[in-house]
């Protein structure tokens, strides 16, 4: 990526954080990055490829937390009970960017489409390592694998939705870490010898 493109990229960041992805327009990047709406365009034809590349940007910042699959299981319960808090944390930071593009992807087919290419990264992601912690008995045998599909489900919705709760809302359910609720129902899918870990890594980390 050229010194230009990253410029403008920085530009967008910092001005969609400040004013929201709507009230900015491709003039007003390009004043801020000291270029011209020509320079701009030549890189980034209109204002949702901006998104796109922060969406691009902040999936290969996340796939670069998990990374391969941990060599054993204690490994991938650390990696999962680390990667809650890490991807938490990511979301904080780019908060307008979440909102915005949980919004404006019923509209943008190159973000739908990019989400949905995401969200099937996590459910491999997510389903390789509760295959591997099942056969090590880290995982309770008697849920069945369709659950452990569900489960990868409702952690995409937890995250999709929390940062909306929270910006909207001031209840119970908007204060609470997306960490802690993740972890949580990790939680319960553990055996015996995966609980007892997990609360090792709790003390870890506290």
């Amino acid at each position: 990526m050229s010194k230009l493109k990253d410029r403008i990229l920085e530009s967008a960041w910092e001005l969609f954080r400040e004013k929201g992805y709507e009230k900015v327009s491709l003039r007003a990047i390009a004043e801020h990055a000291g270029t011209t709406v020509g320079n701009l365009t030549y890189h980034y034809p209109q204002k949702e490829d901006l998104l796109l590349a922060m969406q691009i940007s902040t999936q290969g910042e996340i796939l670069a937390i998990v990374g391969s699959v941990p060599d054993t299981p204690e490994g991938i319960l650390e990696e999962l009970y680390v990667l809650a808090e890490q991807v938490e944390q990511k979301m904080l930071e780019r908060a307008f960017y979440f909102n915005s593009l949980f919004r404006l992807a019923e509209d943008l087919p190159s973000l739908r489409d990019n989400m949905e290419r995401s969200h099937e990264l996590c459910y491999a992601i997510y389903e390789k390592r509760f295959e591997i912690l099942r056969k090590t008995g880290y995982i309770r045998e008697e849920i069945p694998e369709t659950t452990l599909h569900n489960l990868v489900t409702a952690l995409i919705f937890c995250f999709s939705s929390w940062l909306a709760m929270r910006e909207k809302f001031h209840s119970r359910a908007s204060s609470t870490s997306i960490a802690a609720v993740v972890r949580d129902l990790l939680f319960l899918c553990l055996t015996k010898k995966g609980r007892d870990y997990w609360e090792e890594l709790a003390r870890k980390y506290r």
